[in-house]
């Protein structure tokens, strides 16, 4: 897995730190890297992070609203693995 710097998530978002310290305060994303790279994001908080700037840029939602968006959107994708996998179980069993 990649991890970013906090430099490198400014420069691919064209953004500023107010911007990335929001949604850290927002807990939309988190430094989530190993010990070794401490204090950088793994991709999945950059794309959390790419949907939440176009969800407040594009659309005009606010920063509380952009993080409920961006946490039900995970909770689908899991709910659809899961889903898949079951749908998989029932079809190896049949």
């Amino acid at each position: 897995m990649s991890y970013f710097t906090r430099k490198q998530i400014l420069t691919m978002l064209e953004t500023d730190d107010g911007f990335l310290a929001a949604l850290e305060r927002e807990e939309i994303i988190i430094s989530d890297a190993p010990p070794e790279n401490e204090g950088e994001f793994s991709e999945q908080m950059l794309e959390r992070a790419r949907v939440a700037q176009n969800l407040i840029r594009d659309l005009e939602v606010n920063m509380a609203g952009a993080a409920v968006i961006v946490r039900m959107r995970e909770e689908m994708a899991e709910l659809r693995r899961y889903l898949e996998e079951l749908l998989a179980e029932v079809r190896r069993r049949s």
